[in-house]
């Protein structure tokens, strides 16, 4: 089974709609305004390019461009522009943390639910976590806050 395939078989097999209104909420559906990109396909843009290993949005970016199934289920048409990386991270700050936390959770239940993945281990990105750290002021090369830190300077050793 090709990359391609497996990611849209899996999507096709979610139940979208608990989704679809998670995703909607921080974004307007009428009124006054420009109406916005659909915030559907952006988060269908970034399950694919969880499934299929994308490095990052540009090369997503990249990808929706020339790859006309990635479009289709993307839920972008010919005509249409590809979500451009910065709509990514507009989408991704303006449904936040939380949400994307209940959608995941919601996500991950149905998986194990159908089968395709077993739910034995959970793994989340350090993308959310700051962490800083000066120099211990007794071992310089060690951390403060992180005793088993390693500090040191690029072109060194670390």
């Amino acid at each position: 089974m090709e990359k391609g395939e497996c990611s849209s078989s899996i999507l096709s097999r979610l139940n979208l709609d608990d989704i679809e209104a998670v995703v909607w909420e921080p974004y307007h559906k009428d009124g006054a305004g420009r109406p916005p990109t659909n915030p559907m396909g952006i988060f269908k843009a970034l399950i694919v390019k969880g499934l299929r290993h994308i490095p990052s949005d540009r090369e997503l970016y990249r990808r929706l461009w020339n790859d006309p199934e990635l479009r289709m289920i993307c839920d972008i048409e010919d005509e249409e522009k590809p979500y451009h990386p910065s709509q990514l991270t507009r989408f991704r700050k303006r449904v936040g943390p939380e949400r994307l936390e209940r959608i995941m959770n919601g996500i991950i239940e149905e998986l194990v639910e159908g089968g395709v993945i077993k739910g034995e281990i959970v793994v989340l990105d350090a993308a959310f976590i700051k962490a800083y750290s000066k120099r211990d002021p007794h071992d310089d090369s060690r951390g403060y806050s992180d005793p088993e830190a390693r500090v040191g300077r690029s072109g060194k050793t670390y």
